[in-house]
């Protein structure tokens, strides 16, 4: 257990990355017992994909003598490892390296598909009838590929994208984000330690978040479901009664006691609320907690990139838009979940906003239960919008006119209204609400048949109109509004117009940072390992001396073992050793 890892054997190893998941997922179909234990289903197989060679890649990107998919294999191992693991500490500082190693990514997940493919295979054939070896093998694709997908979508790309479209936007993003000045802050002994409070609390909800997911997919047992819960609330609980004296965790600890209370009775709400919390807690981190680094990219030369490159770039703005509002309508559906299962979860989203000072600015329309909005009124809408509004417009004559507060509740009444019909839209809308689909459907209906009858004193179209008066543009109506919106994405820029438009790439950057496309759970990188506990523990004890923390209970359970103390049982039989939990903690680093 005391020899450091072995580099030569790196390529039996995986990361396990856990990814903060923002797409929503649909609730689960009944399994079989035999299913569940193994918690990774025929259809997830679907999305894995098949091996097939990465011939084309950025130039750059590797070596010159490195011209074979093995070569880059071999070197994207390598790089991925030294970006993920040992070099761990510097990624909030090095946020290009991230990105860059999420383009290595793609070549160890090929790699991966093929050295697994007759596990796969026999997953298909006997499913669900299948021995440890398969389950153990195919959980690591499964896992490997949750991460692909996350990476992906981060940037606006799906499975369905080709990796080498995929590596191409890392590549071109990398290229960009390289540029930035880097400007770094002299943290206190009291901000260093609240961060780190901060990110063992993030962790504990991101933990409960996906345990509770698992489980309303049929991917765990309810008895292990309630060990796994069990333990990591103890965890949580822990944490944040360290906290307890800091008024934004205070508030946080009185809404997971209410949510807690659903665990078992009201599987969706308890998701809700975790996603609630996480949500939380990366406005918390944006606000509130001092950077030690930070990324300027307002100098960054955009005549280095090539026509196609500057088109890339181009779709990378539009994707964070996109996700952009995705996130809102996501976190606007668990509002109106918790609503309806009686959890006032707008009330406390109004103390961190008004009280508190935390900037909830992804949360365009604050719904509510469906019996409290098919009474709700014009002023009732415009409380509901939550996103600034334009005071004045230009009028025919050219001159700067301020609207009413009539005029102002309106415009806000009538864009609640609108995102709120849009959310209906939403595929995720039904699985979600269930039973209150149908009530909601009728306060839509009703919107429409009522909207004359509002009796609106400034509408829509007048605004989009007034905007075209200001600008000069031909707008007719509010959907002409939006299509010019939409089409300004597709517009020729120039490199001039690029270079103003991309700083909104710092968003990407402080994703990173607040740990929705950064943090994994490092207790998995040796789970993932591919044979022996000595490897195992290279792994960990690797891991250790880059500073990072592993969870050694859910590491081992990876491997099959019911504990840590079970795989230190087993290791002592194996080598003849005689180690205690607490010496092998040591040895480990740990």
């Amino acid at each position: 257990m005391f020899r450091y890892i072995n580099y030569k054997k790196a390529s039996k190893l995986f990361l396990l990355f856990s990814f903060f998941i923002i797409s929503f997922e649909a609730f689960g179909i009944e399994r079989s017992k035999n299913e569940i234990k193994i918690g990774v289903f025929m259809e997830d197989l679907e999305q894995f994909g098949e091996f097939k060679k990465i011939n084309n890649s950025p130039l750059g990107m590797f070596p010159e003598n490195a011209k074979s998919f093995y070569d880059k294999k071999e070197i994207s191992q390598k790089e991925f490892i030294r970006i993920f693991i040992t070099q761990k500490g510097l990624m909030e500082k090095n946020t290009h390296n991230v990105i860059l190693g999420m383009g290595y990514f793609e070549f160890f997940y090929m790699q991966q598909l093929k050295e697994y493919k007759r596990s796969l295979e026999t997953f298909k054939k006997k499913y669900p009838k299948i021995n440890a070896a398969t389950k153990k093998n195919v959980h690591k694709i499964y896992s490997l590929n949750k991460a692909r997908k996350s990476m992906r979508e981060a940037l606006g790309l799906s499975l369905e994208n080709t990796p080498e479209e995929a590596i191409e936007r890392y590549y071109v993003l990398y290229k960009l984000l390289n540029q930035a000045v880097i400007k770094e802050t002299k943290l206190s002994i009291e901000d260093k330690n609240k961060t780190k409070l901060h990110n063992k609390i993030s962790k504990n909800i991101s933990q409960l978040k996906n345990i509770t997911d698992d489980r309303i997919s049929y991917r765990l047992t309810e008895k292990k479901f309630n060990k796994e819960y069990l333990k990591n609330f103890k965890k949580l609980s822990k944490n944040l009664k360290q906290a307890i004296l800091i008024k934004d965790y205070e508030l946080l600890t009185s809404f997971i006691i209410e949510i807690d209370k659903y665990k078992n009775i009201n599987n969706s709400s308890l998701l809700s609320g975790y996603k609630i919390a996480e949500y939380i807690l990366q406005k918390i981190k944006n606000d509130k907690i001092i950077k030690k680094y930070e990324q300027d990219l307002s100098n960054a030369k955009f005549d280095v990139f090539t026509q196609k490159e500057l088109s890339i770039l181009g779709d990378i703005t539009k994707s964070m838009k996109v996700n952009k509002n995705e996130k809102s309508n996501e976190i606007q559906l668990q509002i109106m979940n918790l609503e309806n299962s009686g959890i006032p979860v707008n009330r406390f989203l109004e103390v961190y906003r008004d009280e508190l000072n935390v900037k909830l600015d992804d949360i365009n329309l604050q719904v509510a239960s469906a019996s409290k909005m098919k009474d709700w009124t014009i002023s009732d809408w415009a409380n509901a919008w939550k996103s600034p509004i334009p005071k004045t417009i230009i009028d025919e004559a050219g001159i700067e006119v301020s609207l009413s507060p009539d005029e102002i509740e309106s415009i806000k009444a009538q864009l609640a209204m609108k995102n709120f019909k849009e959310l209906l839209d939403l595929d995720s809308f039904s699985n979600l609400i269930q039973n209150e689909t149908k009530n909601f459907d009728n306060i839509a209906e009703n919107l429409d048949i009522n909207s004359d009858t509002f009796g609106f004193s400034f509408t829509l179209d007048d605004f989009a109109r007034s905007f075209g008066d200001t600008y000069g543009i031909d707008i007719n109506n509010y959907s002409d509004l939006t299509d010019l919106a939409n089409a300004q994405h597709n517009a020729n820029w120039s490199v001039e117009e690029y270079a103003a438009a991309y700083q909104e790439n710092v968003d990407i950057i402080n994703a990173l940072q607040s740990g929705s496309l950064s943090s994994f759970d490092a207790g998995k990188i040796a789970a993932a390992s591919n044979s022996s506990l000595q490897e195992v523990a290279d792994t960990i004890i690797a891991a250790s001396s880059a500073g990072v923390s592993v969870d050694l209970d859910s590491t081992f359970q990876g491997m099959g073992y019911d504990s840590f103390a079970d795989a230190v049982a087993a290791y002592n039989a194996e080598h003849g050793t005689n180690y205690t939990t607490e010496t092998a903690r040591e040895a480990l680093g740990q």
